[in-house]
């Protein structure tokens, strides 16, 4: 989390504009990590099922097989969506944190009074 110790907003346009910047680096952070993770998925998920196909119609596997392998592919995507899921909810968090650690340091900075102790740690 970036050191928001001197952050002392004086107002409101200065304190969303500072939430906005903070969130919308959160954001971008994410998207940069899993831009690459999803699509490789679905990638595999594609080429899986291609390879399934191509399989069953040229009689390399049965029908029963090839279902197998349809539903492990399945249960496989699921997992990748509730990763995705865990993913958006981590980020979630992220913000939260970010915003209330703004709020605090600057309550703390104001006031000399830590409502968020978790958050703000002044030396």
């Amino acid at each position: 989390m970036p050191d928001f110790s001197d952050f002392n907003p004086n107002t409101v346009d200065d304190f969303v504009e500072a939430m906005i910047n903070e969130v919308k680096d959160l954001g971008q952070s994410w998207w940069s990590t899993n831009k690459e993770i999803v699509p490789g998925y679905l990638r595999s998920l594609a080429e899986a099922s291609l390879q399934t196909q191509a399989a069953l119609a040229s009689g390399l596997i049965d029908k029963d097989a090839a279902d197998q392998a349809v539903r492990m592919q399945q249960a496989a995507f699921r997992q990748t969506v509730r990763f995705m899921k865990y993913m958006t909810l981590a980020l979630s968090q992220r913000i939260v944190d970010t915003v209330f650690s703004l709020i605090g340091w600057a309550l703390f900075n104001r006031t000399g009074v830590n409502f968020f102790p978790e958050l703000v740690s002044p030396e």
